[in-house]
């Protein structure tokens, strides 16, 4: 009796551990089961993220280099002295005016933040403008790779003298004319939500106007081909020749650097657009074809007290500037304001 219940006992507890170790086999299969589940959702997760920023950062780039025909048309019409309805014609009038001249220069700035650089050309500060004034805006289609002028029509077009659109902290635009109050006196504009055009508002935004005056600003009379892409130091000397027929555009590219007179004074041309004359610096205003002896050219430059301002010729080798008391066998540059002697002549330092 004692024999058969001791059998009994034994077996029971055989069942019981029986089970017991299914329940834990269970659990563990349900436990890596859903663990695995995880580790899939998670490597999925972070594929897609990956994949994600691969795609974010593979996005075209738009390529700026697009503008280099509006500044080359803007050069051009400034060379000729004419202009059409494509460009602001104030460009044109003020660059050749002899009385109130004023000089061009150009940016590129994403100003709407969809990550397309405009152009931006405004006038120069000097004695005319007392802040960049600007001119003309253009940007580009991210679709199409076209350059779109947001500037133009009546109201756009002539930007510069009698009406101002004034650059605001919130990417969108104040515009007035010259007796309107700034920010909260005139009309505004924004950037449609494509950002291929400016739409008129009421008011402006009363945002606080953006300081222009260190965005990295390009003289428009010494820009080259493929402008947007090329970088130059300011005061490098150049050891290339004077070029009449850039000169003759406009361009005074060839002529950067710095030159030096027999008796050691330096006159030095900077690509940014500035003159160094004996210790002092001035904006340059254009080079233009001397109306007395052909094959020279004048450069201009800005000065607040014009009277009796020294001029400038740029008399490139083989050319005669009608004195010859300089050495015409090289590039020279001529500054007296008297009768020309030997060292009224500067030569370019290599």
């Amino acid at each position: 009796m004692k024999k058969k219940l001791l059998l009994l006992v034994t077996g029971l507890s055989s069942l019981a551990l029986l089970a017991a170790c299914s329940n834990q086999s269970n659990h563990l299969s349900s436990t890596n089961s859903s663990s695995s589940v995880e580790q899939s959702q998670s490597s999925s997760s972070e594929s897609s993220s990956t994949s994600n920023s691969s795609s974010s950062s593979q996005e075209k780039k738009v390529d700026t280099s697009a503008y280099d025909d509006i500044i080359s048309k803007y050069q051009t019409a400034v060379a000729d002295n004419q202009t059409d309805d494509s460009i602001n014609p104030l460009v044109v009038t003020y660059a050749n005016s002899q009385t109130s001249p004023a000089s061009t220069v150009y940016t590129y700035r994403d100003l709407d933040g969809n990550g397309v650089d405009e152009l931006i050309l405004a006038f120069k500060p000097g004695k005319l403008f007392k802040e960049h004034m600007i001119t003309d805006i253009y940007t580009i289609s991210k679709d199409s790779g076209q350059v779109i002028r947001l500037t133009e029509g009546p109201q756009l077009g002539m930007l510069g003298e009698r009406m101002t659109l004034a650059y605001l902290m919130d990417n969108t635009f104040s515009y007035y004319g010259s007796a309107g109050a700034m920010a909260g006196g005139g009309s505004g504009y924004r950037f449609s939500s494509d950002g291929q055009s400016l739409v008129k508002e009421d008011s402006d935004s009363g945002a606080e106007k953006a300081d222009l005056s260190n965005w990295d600003w390009k003289d428009l009379s010494s820009a080259s081909t493929n402008s947007s892409s090329s970088t130059s130091s300011q005061t490098q000397t150049s050891s290339t020749a004077l070029k009449p027929d850039e000169l003759k555009n406009g361009n005074y590219k060839s002529a950067v650097g710095t030159w030096k007179s027999s008796n050691g004074q330096t006159i030095t041309i900077t690509s940014d657009g500035q003159l160094n004359l004996w210790g002092s610096t001035y904006p340059i205003d254009k080079v233009s074809s001397n109306q007395y002896v052909s094959g020279i050219y004048s450069l201009t430059y800005v000065d607040s007290n014009p009277t009796g301002n020294t001029p400038i010729q740029l008399c490139p080798k083989g050319v005669s500037d009608a004195s010859d008391a300089g050495d015409n066998s090289k590039d020279r540059i001529l500054a007296t304001n008297g009768m020309p002697s030997q060292e009224d002549y500067y030569y370019r330092l290599d």
